[in-house]
């Protein structure tokens, strides 16, 4: 059996762990401590309640992630020489990439942009 299917094997035999930060979990127990009646209401909602209540905060993250991205591309659009500096960036990544590297790329230049109109240099 290759090493490749080997590894996806051994992956989907073992359940997935937690990973737990010290720091963070004493900062947890600090805050949880700190706040009772949030913890106590966190506490009496049903498993599917608080998946519910994750999932609306990754969607709402999400949304707007999606919502800034779109704005991000209608700023290049309407700004031919940033289109064509972002598309001198991404020239040589592979199209699945693409999409995500022409953001990223937009994001950059627009920050620089808005350092450099501030009289700041980046």
């Amino acid at each position: 059996m290759p090493l490749k299917e080997q590894i996806a094997a051994r992956k989907a035999q073992q359940k997935p762990e937690l990973r737990r930060n010290p720091e963070i979990d004493a900062k947890l127990d600090a805050f949880i401590g700190e706040n009772p009646k949030l913890a106590e209401y966190y506490n009496a909602l049903s498993k599917e309640e608080l998946i519910r209540k994750l999932m609306l905060g990754k969607m709402q993250r999400s949304e707007y992630t999606n919502q800034r991205n779109q704005e991000i591309v209608t700023w290049v659009e309407e700004n031919p020489d940033i289109k064509a500096k972002v598309e001198q960036r991404i020239r040589n990544v592979p199209p699945e990439n693409r999409e995500r590297a022409f953001i990223t790329a937009a994001k950059s230049l627009a920050l620089n942009q808005t350092v450099q109109s501030r009289g700041v240099t980046p």
